[in-house]
């Protein structure tokens, strides 16, 4: 397989994983951020933010990881990418979680 359709796959990868985890997601994180942020725009900004970051970490791991494949055949460019993109999901997770678990609602 040449690079640029490598390159291809491990991007459509990354993206199919990132929205398939935000169309789960979006929802209660919306409905919790709304409990947390006191501003009408916070809850808003922080679910963008949040989005965006679900969308950034994994393909950054991804291609990060591409560079490692020595035989870019279709299975491992797949394997490759579908790992790398699950950790970088779950690190993004983890992040966002941690945060949201500290936080406290504002006061009303």
């Amino acid at each position: 397989m040449n690079p640029i359709n490598a390159l291809s796959v491990a991007i459509a990868v990354s993206l199919m994983l990132s929205t398939f985890i935000i169309a789960v997601m979006v929802r209660p994180l919306r409905g919790v951020l709304n409990d947390l942020c006191p501003a009408r725009f916070g809850a808003s900004f922080w679910v963008s933010f949040t989005i965006v970051m679900l969308y950034v970490t994994p393909m950054f791991f991804t291609l990060l990881f591409m560079g490692t494949i020595l035989v870019p055949d279709f299975v491992t460019i797949v394997r490759t990418a579908l790992a790398a993109s699950l950790f970088g999901a779950f690190s993004a997770l983890l992040v966002v979680g941690y945060q949201i678990s500290q936080a406290r609602p504002a006061s009303r």
